[in-house]
């Protein structure tokens, strides 16, 4: 190092640390600072020689100085021709350079297949949009007037709450029953759907006596027809079955109860009988049904056997 007329040193022509670029060397051309840099070259510790057996153990302090210029930032003339971002005075608001990196993550995303990067943006789109939550609609609740089923038979009685919407529970065993009992009184509102109880009479025992004439009254029916008064005489006469009359009516009461017979039917089947055996006009075949001393048939009951065979 020289030093010229004006006291500042001179330092050799060479490569120096330049404290604006750290981790960088700076070419020094004797002179002035020029436009080469390069990357500082690690610095290696020195090599100390362990002291020789028996020889003094305390070393002397040595203290050496590297003198060397100094690129001061101030002074210094450095050229424009550094990358723009090791430029001084260039500043990167942090909001816009966070904004950059943002988009560089996500465009790297979707350019470079990260999968696992798309999904999570996803997931976070998703989450920030508004929920929209699912309206269950609830069902109408339709309420019946329920009717009164007391005294129908069972078979009846189910007939008309079914046909109104409702489920049916029968307490007890034959339907030809008449009902004696509902839960729902008559009139009530009920939600259409839900069961409604109703309680048949429970059916007789029967005597043998009753058990045999309603036997024997179903096996003349079978035969041929009757009228109730017929079918009664024919039951209770000492010519006939010889039935006591009560068993005799509660026989016939019984299948009129369950539906068994139908008297019109049975009108229909003598008037084709008469007709069968022998020419009849209609008033002629209609004084036959009805007469004590025929069939027995009611007027109304002639009529519709006459009318059924074509009278």
């Amino acid at each position: 190092m020289t030093t010229p007329n004006d006291g500042q040193p001179i330092y050799p022509a060479g490569w120096y640390a330049d404290v604006n670029m750290p981790g960088t060397e700076r070419w020094y051309d004797g002179t002035a600072w020029t436009a080469h840099v390069r990357p500082a070259a690690p610095r290696v510790a020195p090599e100390v020689p362990l002291p020789a057996a028996g020889a003094d153990q305390s070393m002397p302090t040595q203290t050496s100085s590297l003198a060397h210029p100094v690129l001061d930032s101030e002074s210094a003339d450095v050229p424009s021709t550094l990358p723009w971002y090791k430029r001084k005075g260039i500043v990167i608001p942090a909001g816009i350079a966070a904004g950059i990196i943002v988009i560089i993550g996500v465009s790297g995303a979707l350019a470079g297949g990260g999968d696992e990067d798309i999904v999570a943006i996803a997931e976070r789109t998703a989450a920030s949009q508004p929920q929209v939550e699912e309206v269950v609609e609830e069902d109408t609740v339709v309420m019946v007037a329920v009717p009164s089923v007391v005294g129908m038979t069972g078979t009846d009685a189910q007939a008309a709450l079914s046909a109104l919407g409702f489920r049916v529970d029968v307490a007890g065993e034959d339907l030809t029953m008449p009902v004696t009992a509902q839960d729902v009184a008559a009139g009530a509102d009920a939600e259409e759907g839900s069961t409604v109880t109703i309680t048949l009479q429970e059916k007789p025992k029967l005597t043998l006596g009753q058990e045999n004439a309603i036997r024997s009254a179903e096996q003349y029916l079978s035969f041929m027809g009757f009228s109730r008064v017929g079918l009664f005489e024919q039951l209770t006469s000492e010519y006939g079955e010889g039935f006591a009359a009560e068993d005799a009516e509660f026989a016939i009461a019984t299948l009129e109860q369950g539906g068994r017979v139908d008297w019109n039917a049975e009108a229909a089947q003598s008037a084709q009988s008469y007709l069968d055996t022998m020419a009849f006009s209609r008033d002629g075949l209609f004084q036959q049904l009805t007469s004590e001393y025929g069939e027995g048939f009611t007027a109304d009951q002639a009529n519709a056997g006459l009318a059924a065979v074509g009278y």
